[in-house]
């Protein structure tokens, strides 16, 4: 190890600690964040109606998900 890589990585920690110590915390996040995350399942929006048809060939598939 050369005195370089020692004293870089004392300087890291000291400014890790730091960090860790004066950082922000983390807000939890808001009703609105959460509704504006939240996947769309509406087929619709995408042109694709569920037929009769297409709910028979994927049927077995949501019930073994289930």
């Amino acid at each position: 190890m050369s005195i370089r890589t020692n004293k870089s990585s004392v300087y890291g920690f000291i400014m890790g600690m730091l960090s860790s110590i004066f950082g922000k915390s983390k807000c939890k996040p808001t009703m609105a964040d959460l509704q504006r995350a939240d996947f769309k399942t509406s087929t619709q929006r995408i042109g694709l109606r569920f037929t009769e048809h297409i709910r028979k060939v994927f049927r077995h598939r949501w019930i073994n998900k289930l």
